[in-house]
């Protein structure tokens, strides 16, 4: 075990990076960017993520249309894609060093070009589209770890932490692309070819990976190992990392506290069509949700350029807590969207009058933009502090584990706030959850 650091999360008792960081620099992203290998893996990323997210848009949207909008037939279908994750996410570490990477990493967006095809086929049939959605986020589940091990045959040395940087700052970018193309693409060119547009990309990131050198080829010999083997290394390595984690209450804060942000994504991703349609009156379920996550997808963007800049100087256990207690805050604000609308009644006394529709639009923007600038401020640091606390030859388990963590705290929340929602109402429930996060962070503080 590691000795225990005086600040969790910093490298240095001055609470910045390494030096090796730093020098990077622009030399360094001119670099790696002359790498063809990393270009390839790089615009596969980049295409692949802008379709999945968009992908997940336009489910959303189908779902929402076939079952009445209703949160817990959108919440069935993200639920769908978290159950996966904790079935089958350590066995995919397995999988991935037995398996030629290259191989897994252009046939999982092969199947997805026919996921794609297949929602096109089931598109008025939303057992169909949960079907689909369950097969192919369980075919899926070996590509984050081989897109992860493959990276470092491609990049070398100080050169690895630009690449890393490069491909942290295009995941959330291609966050905020695909749920502002989506809605543009249904738009203008209806679901299906917009379907058709999506399972191009996905075709497009397979055929850039093909190029990649014969290293990403090779793999660990398989032998005659039984499922009986397998599955037993698998437990061990559970065994192990969960030993590992449980000792270290820092580290298990954090993958506790990393787990929260995607979840209350994922809950808004729920509830948020319903309490914009039918709360707000914004719109429709694509122009309500469009509202939503792509102002939440800026926010990111925001706050990832912010501790690109000024990161180092904070405190990153610190910055987490009040992140997390800003975050139930702006919860809480949201669902009190309608209220704080009444505040332009200012501008009304000026004589300047502005819709009622067009006040709740402008009341929610900011506040969604500013939930994505504390996501990131979460996400950020405490990613920071569980790499940091993980020792090197267990580190890839804890990742492993923290996707798993990541899934399994979903699905109860996404479960029953469907219920509870339908109970009390979506904007009762945004208050609590608003007010579960707050509890949290005190909770987090008191702890620390």
């Amino acid at each position: 075990m590691s000795e225990p650091l005086s600040r969790a999360g910093d490298l240095t008792p001055s609470g910045r990076p390494d030096d090796h960081v730093s020098p990077t620099g622009r030399a360094g992203f001119s670099s790696v960017l002359r790498n063809r290998n990393f270009l390839s893996i790089w615009t596969a990323q980049l295409a692949s993520q802008t379709a999945q997210n968009s992908l997940w848009y336009v489910l959303i949207i189908l779902v929402g249309h076939l079952t009445g909008q209703t949160p817990a037939g959108i919440g069935f279908t993200i639920v769908l894609v978290q159950i996966p994750t904790v079935l089958f996410s350590s066995v995919s570490g397995v999988l991935v060093d037995r398996v030629s990477k290259r191989s897994i990493l252009i046939g999982t967006n092969v199947i997805r070009v026919g996921g794609v095809l297949l929602y096109m086929l089931f598109e008025s049939n939303v057992g169909g589209l949960y079907l689909v959605t369950f097969l192919v986020a369980v075919v899926s589940q070996p590509f984050a770890p081989a897109e992860g091990s493959t990276l470092p045959l491609l990049v070398e040395g100080d050169q690895l932490i630009t690449a890393n940087s490069l491909f942290q700052t295009t995941f959330m970018a291609s966050q905020a692309v695909g749920f502002a193309l989506a809605p543009i693409a249904l738009g203008i060119f209806g679901t299906r070819n917009t379907l058709i547009g999506l399972s191009v990309l996905f075709a497009f990131a397979a055929v850039v990976l093909i190029p990649l050198p014969a290293v990403t080829r090779r793999h660990a010999p398989v032998g005659d190992v039984t499922m009986l083997e397998l599955a037993r290394h698998v437990w061990n390595d559970l065994r192990e990392v969960m030993s590992y984690i449980i000792q270290d209450p820092p580290l298990a804060v954090a993958l506790f506290q990393i787990a929260l942000a995607p979840t209350l994504l994922l809950v808004l991703a729920e509830v948020g069509p319903d309490f914009l349609t039918h709360t707000l009156h914004v719109g429709q379920t694509s122009t309500a949700l469009f509202f939503l996550l792509a102002p939440a997808g800026l926010g990111l963007g925001i706050g990832l350029l912010i501790l690109g800049h000024w990161g180092y100087k904070l405190r990153k256990d610190r910055l987490v807590l009040v992140a997390l207690i800003a975050l139930g805050v702006t919860v809480i604000g949201l669902a009190s969207v309608p209220t704080l609308a009444e505040g332009w009644q200012a501008v009304d006394r000026l004589g300047w009058h502005v819709p009622h529709g067009v006040r709740l639009t402008l009341t929610t923007i900011p506040i969604t933009v500013l939930m994505g600038v504390e996501v990131a401020f979460i996400n950020a640091p405490v990613q920071t502090i569980v790499q940091q606390r993980a020792r090197p030859e267990i580190r890839g388990r804890v990742l492993a584990m923290q996707q798993t963590l990541t899934a399994a705290m979903a699905i109860p929340p996404l479960v029953l706030i469907g219920g509870i929602a339908a109970l009390i109402g979506t904007p009762a429930t945004l208050s609590l959850t608003g007010v579960f996060l707050l509890i949290i962070g005190l909770a987090t503080v008191y702890y620390a």
